[in-house]
This record gives structure tokens, C-alpha cells and sequence, in this order.
């Protein structure tokens, strides 16, 4: 204790009460109080800007937070916004096209009549070289049977070839070793168009066994003659892709782009029975 009496900080903090107490008490008898009120503002300014320089870094750090909360809400309920538009621009798209769908298939039902067609929803394609065999969802619970053609509105795609209760095999007319009866629309002039291994990967089938006097021309549309019992008459194939001559038999060799793009099928209809027409 007397120790801390004879120490060099303990004298100083007396002499600076007894100048804070004394200074104040000479300057206010002598009427000069302002001096003191001015040193003592001195001083504290310096102080008060720190102290306000503080608070406000302390209330811009916990309003940073505060903003950034809010943004994070924002963003979760923009992104969720987002999502239900999504949403029903999908569904409005999937409404669209299936509309488009019905509606070609009602036209189709006008054009022809004596069709009795069923749909049905292309589910898988089978994988391999250059295979052109779809599934779909029908089978026989549905009343499909084998060789039953299968088409869109824009063209044959294929017919029966396999099936189960519910679920078919479709072989495209582009697969090889198969065959449909065709004709050209605008000469009429008659042939056969068949499926090869090469020409399948570009939709492609050729066309034999047309008169060697035949005036075909790329674009002509191909049409089925309906001579088989498969497909029915007047559906069509394709158009002409190129025309050439076959070194052979000195016949038209021409090749036939199909009408449809197996690629992009989703949906396909299934003839079940129509009127054979004999000419």
C-alpha cells in the first residue's frame, strides 16, 4: 500500500483531480467558465465522432445483415415463382400439342371415314444398328393385332409386328426386308418401296420395280397402292429424294424420303379396320 502511494502514477492522477477540480472553480469566479467549456469540447469532439463513426459502422454491419436476409428470401421466392411458371408453360405446351394431336387425328377420321383408328403413345425405340422399331403402349387388351398399320397424319410409319396386352413392337417401313405397294400420285405409275440397311439412318427407302418409261421428278409424293392387305390405299410414303437409273434392269432407281421422322414420334394411331378397296 505505501508502495502504490510513492508511485510516479499516483501523484500524477492527484495533481489532474485536484487541476479538475481547482481550474474550474478559479475560472468560474473569474467569470471565464467558456474557456473551460471550450477545452473540455475540444477534447470530447474527437471522442464523439470516433463514438458516431462507430455506431454507424455497427448499425450499417447489422443492417448488411438485415438486407441480405431479406434478399435471401426474395431469391427463394423468386426461384419458386419461377418454378410455377415453368410449370404451366409446360403444361400449357403439353396442352397445346396434344390439342394439335386430337385435332389431326379428327381430321384424319373425316378424310377417312371408314377408318376405326385407336392412339397410342410412342414408349421406347429399340437400340442397335440403325434399328427402326418403336414400342408403344396398346397391345392386345386394346384389340391390337399383328400387322395392324400404324400412321400419323403425315404419313405411314410402319405396322404390327410383335405385341403383348399392353404393349406393341412397331417395324418401321424403313427397316430392312420390308416391303409397302406404292405409287407415284402424280403419274400413277406403280412399284414397290422397301426398306435397306444403308438408306434407313436418313429415313430413306428406295423404290423398284417402276416402268422403264416412267417421268418421275424429286418432290413427287409417294402414295400406297393398298395391294397386300396391310396398308390401306392412298396413305402416304414419302416424297421422291432422287431419281436415277438402275445399271441392271435399266429401270427407274429412285429413293424416297418418308414422310414421317421417326425420331421425333410421341404419338402414333393405329388402324384397326378400314374398307379394302379393290381397283
Amino acid at each position: 500500500m505505501k508502495q502504490f502511494f510513492k508511485n510516479k502514477f499516483f501523484y500524477i492522477m492527484t495533481v489532474l483531480a485536484l487541476l479538475l477540480t481547482i481550474v474550474p472553480s478559479v475560472l468560474y469566479s473569474m467569470g471565464l467558465t467558456f474557456l473551460f467549456r471550450d477545452a473540455v469540447c475540444v477534447l470530447l469532439t474527437p471522442m464523439q465522432k470516433i463514438f458516431n463513426y462507430a455506431t454507424e459502422a455497427v448499425d450499417g454491419f447489422a443492417s448488411y445483415f438485415y438486407k441480405f436476409d431479406e434478399l435471401v428470401e426474395e431469391n427463394i421466392a423468386l426461384r419458386e415463382r419461377i418454378a410455377e411458371l415453368e410449370k404451366q408453360n409446360y403444361d400449357a405446351a403439353e396442352l397445346e400439342e396434344r390439342s394439335a394431336w386430337m385435332s389431326n387425328f379428327l381430321e384424319m377420321k373425316s378424310q377417312h371415314t371408314d377408318f376405326k383408328m385407336l392412339s397410342a403413345s410412342v414408349t421406347g425405340r429399340e437400340s442397335g444398328n440403325y434399328s427402326k422399331i418403336l414400342t408403344i403402349d396398346v397391345g392386345t387388351g386394346a384389340g391390337v393385332t399383328k400387322n395392324m398399320p400404324v400412321v400419323t397424319s403425315e404419313g405411314i410409319v410402319g405396322r404390327i409386328t410383335e405385341l403383348g396386352y399392353n404393349w406393341a413392337k412397331v417395324t418401321t417401313i424403313v427397316e430392312a426386308q420390308t416391303s409397302v405397294g406404292a405409287y407415284i400420285e402424280r403419274t400413277e405409275d406403280a412399284g414397290i418401296c422397301e426398306g435397306e440397311f444403308d438408306l434407313a439412318p436418313d429415313g430413306l427407302c428406295r423404290m423398284s420395280y417402276l416402268p422403264a418409261e416412267a417421268q418421275i421428278a424429286v418432290g413427287d409424293r409417294v402414295l400406297s397402292t393398298g395391294y397386300g392387305s396391310v396398308y390401306p390405299r392412298g396413305l402416304v410414303i414419302g416424297y421422291v429424294e432422287t431419281v436415277g437409273i438402275n445399271e441392271f434392269t435399266r429401270s427407274p432407281d429412285v429413293t424416297v424420303k418418308c414422310a414421317v421422322d421417326f425420331s421425333e414420334l410421341t404419338q402414333v394411331m393405329i388402324i384397326t379396320d378400314y374398307e379394302i378397296i379393290l381397283e
